[in-house]
């Protein structure tokens, strides 16, 4: 998995990203959807089962419209 940093960086640039949701701490997913919503791209989360439904609500409020939850284990 790619530091935080980078992935800041990578949606700061307009990339749409898909993030295991288990490897990341919810603040720094807070930080990257807000900047995925601004930008305008997407964000998919996979792996979403293993956060608590008010970290992922957390995370959905800064991206509305602009995030897909997998709760699919794989």
């Amino acid at each position: 998995m790619k530091p935080t940093v980078d992935l800041i960086q990578l949606a700061g640039h307009g990339a749409s990203l898909v993030i295991d949701a288990s490897q990341k701490p919810t603040a720094d997913l807070i930080q990257i959807a807000g900047i995925i919503n601004r930008q305008g791209t997407h964000l998919t989360l996979v792996n979403a089962h293993r956060k608590p439904t008010v970290d992922l609500i957390q995370i959905s409020g800064v991206c509305t419209g602009n995030i897909t939850l997998e709760f699919v284990e794989k």
